[in-house]
């Protein structure tokens, strides 16, 4: 079975950390370690982080000196985390949480069973919405897609992939026109290349909801940098596709 290596970002979440880490450490399936990346925004996560890791040697923490944004953190956690070629990423922010204790299990069986690269699925809100339901429960993208850069947006929480699949993706693909990394749309300047080159194929949805999305947070990047994901998003729509993997050994369609 497949190692897990997750992948916590946090911005300002005091509030929230302790239930991330806490669903994290909840988890049945054993074979997995946490790396928490905190980029300093006046708050105490950091401290909260430490008091809910105590116990819990497979997280470790790491405090930025400067704001660094989800991407670079993401770039760098991979890295620290020495993951190999078959080791699962699993992404989740720090002020989300796993619904289930049998997440990182739900995960790790879809990629033996199907023998996937990546995988995407559903997650329920902490708040009902007007039509008296906790959204996020989504659909898988129709068998058969290529463009996913021009068809709705699907590839949603939790998002998970193989190292090597990764490591495929061009460090300038992580980049804006200014030549820095992304500060913000994170999941579709990722998620877009590992479909791209995964297909429907090897990119298998996950329908139950597997974590619960915080929408109660001020800090949404989507309510504080909604212009900003505008741009992004028509910037990303224009970039070339990557081709489409006919095996792991790399031979494109």
């Amino acid at each position: 079975m497949a190692k897990m290596r997750i992948v916590i970002n946090c911005g300002p979440c005091e509030a929230y950390i302790g239930l991330c880490l806490e669903s994290v450490k909840a988890q049945t399936y054993s074979d997995w370690h946490a790396y928490v990346t905190i980029d300093p925004c006046g708050d105490d996560t950091y401290g909260q982080a430490l008091r809910c890791r105590q116990g819990e040697a497979r997280i470790t923490i790491e405090r930025n000196a400067a704001r660094q944004y989800p991407l670079r953190n993401v770039i760098n956690a991979i890295n620290r985390s020495g993951a190999g070629p078959e080791d699962v990423i699993v992404i989740l922010d720090g002020d989300d949480w796993f619904r289930t204790d049998e997440a990182l299990g739900i995960i790790a069986n879809t990629y033996q069973r199907f023998d996937c690269w990546m995988t995407y699925g559903s997650w329920l809100s902490n708040m009902v919405g007007r039509n008296g339901r906790r959204d996020g429960l989504w659909p898988a993208y129709p068998e058969g897609t290529t463009d996913f850069r021009n068809t709705r947006w699907l590839a949603t929480a939790v998002r998970t992939w193989k190292r090597w699949l990764w490591d495929r993706i061009d460090d300038r693909d992580l980049r804006d026109d200014t030549g820095e990394y992304f500060h913000v749309s994170e999941d579709q300047v990722i998620m877009l290349p590992l479909l791209e080159m995964s297909g429907t194929a090897r990119a298998k949805h996950i329908a139950e909801a597997l974590m619960v999305y915080n929408k109660a947070t001020p800090y949404s990047t989507g309510l504080t940098m909604a212009e900003e994901i505008g741009r992004n998003a028509r910037l990303l729509e224009r970039r070339p596709p990557y081709g489409r993997l006919e095996s792991v050994a790399g031979r494109l369609c």
